[in-house]
């Protein structure tokens, strides 16, 4: 049994690609024991092209360590009879597919507290599950584009652009398990079963909460505005004399003096134009501009050193090979190095909750298509050999 803050739950993960693959890895980290039920050709994000290590795609490694993998045709009565077992035994039942699909394979909300009163079943769907785009499918791009992320994305005068994170797809993962843990402490109290819904739609609005209330405050629709900000000056991005491109962010009126004198700019501290938030933000391009000036008298690591030493808020823009020797990243476990079981380590991105009862050294690689089948069926559910044999065999 894994050790962490969720021992002892059990989950059954029936998912795809990266929301619902992405919750469950987290509660899988937590502690919790995560079942990934997985049909015959198996999780789609298995065929997905781009690199791969042992066979096994990228895609699918990056969201689905600390699982075990049955394989399950849940269109044969058999098989389906089996997963029906597994939720009598089961916390929670998990899935990010379509209401269509969970409704006609009759493992939906409505038939499984029927056979678990007490199971917790939370559904990620592109849209939610009751109004006009229900059956639509839906993937992380999609919701960028409808929910208005990409409306703000990117450089002004450009075309829209997705944020290089898949934030609908994220999002909608974490907000499912905020939805499964409220509803685990609410069962400690009721013992009754409880329907968790999310939707990649509604996960990307809520990321939007202060640029939607700046809309209806001021009635002014928000464009891109590439790394700048909308209320806080200086905050942005700037290229310096080797090339490379530094952040800095200073959102507090007291702190900008000492960004001023740090730069070398604080003549700018005499211009009333300068001197207030409104004033700066009246004249933000010609401040920008200004600041760009100045950074491009240094190199890169220099004004890192200096913001270091002056505790102002900044860094460099780091590609990922250079986050992945970050001393900091690497202090912090973000990066992991599993045995697979089929030979040789995997690299992945690490548990960012750190908490007493959490060893990172004790992480699962992702399961290969059906490993866990046999293992689970006869030390959770007590199948025989011969059962297991028909199950396989999908009879």
């Amino acid at each position: 049994m894994r050790q962490g803050p969720l021992r002892g739950v059990r989950i059954l993960a029936l998912e795809n690609v990266i929301a619902g693959p992405y919750g469950s890895m987290i509660m899988g980290d937590l502690g919790a024991e995560v079942i990934k039920i997985e049909q015959p050709q198996g999780d789609i994000a298995r065929q997905l092209f781009g690199p791969r290590h042992k066979g096994e795609s990228f895609y699918y490694l990056a969201f689905n360590r600390n699982k075990k993998s049955v394989m399950l045709d849940l269109r044969v009565g058999s098989n389906k009879k089996v997963f029906y077992d597994l939720v009598r035994l089961s916390d929670v039942v998990w899935d990010n597919f379509r209401p269509v699909v969970m409704e006609r394979l009759k493992i939906n909300y409505e038939n499984l507290r029927k056979i678990n009163p007490r199971i917790v079943c939370c559904s990620i769907t592109g849209y939610g599950t009751s109004g006009p785009r229900r059956e639509q499918p839906s993937f992380d791009l999609i919701a960028q584009a409808i929910s208005g992320i990409m409306s703000i994305t990117g450089e002004p005068g450009r075309p829209p652009a997705r944020c290089g994170a898949p934030i609908g797809d994220l999002a909608a993962g974490m907000m499912g398990v905020i939805g499964v843990l409220a509803a685990l402490l609410e069962k400690e109290v009721t013992a009754r079963a409880q329907k968790v819904e999310v939707s990649l739609l509604d996960s990307s609005i809520s990321s939007l909460a202060y640029d939607f209330s700046r809309y209806f405050c001021s009635g002014e629709i928000p464009g891109p505005i590439g790394a700048g900000h909308v209320s806080f000056l200086p905050y942005d991005a700037f290229k310096t004399r080797d090339g490379r491109y530094i952040v800095v962010g200073k959102i507090a009126d007291e702190d900008w003096p000492q960004l001023a004198r740090v730069i070398e700019a604080e003549w700018m501290l005499k211009y009333p134009r300068f001197q207030t938030p409104e004033g700066r933000a009246e004249h933000k391009e010609e401040l920008k501009a200004i600041l760009q000036e100045c950074f491009l008298k240094a190199d890169a690591p220099h004004w890192v050193n200096l913001f270091e030493t002056e505790c102002i808020p900044g860094g460099s823009v780091q590609n990922l090979a250079e986050v992945a020797n970050d001393p900091e990243v690497l202090h912090n476990k973000m990066i992991l190095s599993l045995k697979h079981p089929l030979g040789g380590e995997v690299k992945l991105t690490g548990n960012p909750v750190k908490m007493e009862g959490i060893k990172e050294d004790e992480y699962d690689a992702p399961p290969l298509l059906g490993q866990h089948t046999g293992e689970v069926l006869k030390e959770i559910l007590g199948y025989s050999e011969e059962q297991i044999r028909r199950v396989k065999e999908g009879r």
